[in-house]
């Protein structure tokens, strides 16, 4: 069948999406399944890897393009999971500027001061890196997008709006110094990543096939498709 492979692609990218739901759900109010931070990461790597080698073995720009936005609603739902679902308290809308911190600076400053080095790993380590992956799918995406300028149009609301929803759904707080580590570890990234260079080498392995003949091109698609069916399996267990 000659679309059997985007047939493949497709199933398995829906049923994921279905199945990481699924998993988080039995696992947030049940607590059959154990989705943790690392299990969520190692799911949606999985899937991208899979993604990927779809990409090497049509090797169209388009495919290309395509995946690459799939690769940014991938790491969308996997920012969501972790600022709402992990960890977290059920939703409850009400109001959430009595809470939160105001003053820059106070949060990180007394992390660092008093907080353990685990704490001081998830809280200011964590919300530097956060949005990084965002910002480095939009540059892979489109060129223009090397430009801090062009990157805090989209990167700023995100988080401004991350930010809000936290706090007035209560799975979080308001905290200014959020916003500045998300937003200062966008622009240190970007900035580094462009101004040496190193992006435009980067992008190019999002379209490429490695010279790879089609016999191996499909001999790496299915070995990923079995890959992410054993991971899968391995979650259910």
């Amino acid at each position: 069948m000659k679309n059997k492979e985007i047939i493949i692609k497709n199933t398995l990218l829906i049923l994921n999406i279905i199945l990481f739901y699924y998993l988080l759900f039995i696992g947030w109010n049940k607590y059959a399944y154990d989705m943790n931070y690392l299990k969520c990461i190692l799911f949606m790597i999985v899937n991208v890897v899979f993604l990927y080698s779809y990409g090497i073995l049509k090797n169209d720009k388009k495919v290309y393009n395509s995946n690459i936005i799939i690769y940014i609603f991938l790491f969308c739902y996997l920012l969501f999971t972790f600022t709402f679902l992990i960890g977290r308290t059920e939703f409850k809308f009400y109001n959430w500027w009595y809470a939160g911190q105001y003053i820059p600076f106070n949060t990180i400053v007394s992390q660092f001061k008093y907080g353990s080095t685990s704490s001081i790993l998830k809280n200011v380590i964590g919300n530097s890196i956060m949005i990084i992956p965002m910002s480095f799918l939009l540059m892979i995406r489109n060129k223009k997008s090397n430009n801090i300028f062009w990157q805090s149009l989209i990167t700023l609301p995100m988080i401004l709006i991350i930010e809000m929803l936290q706090a007035s759904t209560h799975t979080g707080a308001f905290d200014i110094d959020d916003i500045i580590l998300n937003y200062f570890g966008t622009v240190v990234f970007t900035f580094i990543i462009t101004r040496f260079g190193i992006i435009d080498k980067i992008r190019n392995l999002f379209f490429i096939d490695f010279n790879l003949n089609i016999r191996m091109k499909k001999i790496t698609f299915y070995i990923c498709a079995s890959l992410l069916l054993i991971f899968d399996i391995m979650l259910l267990i």
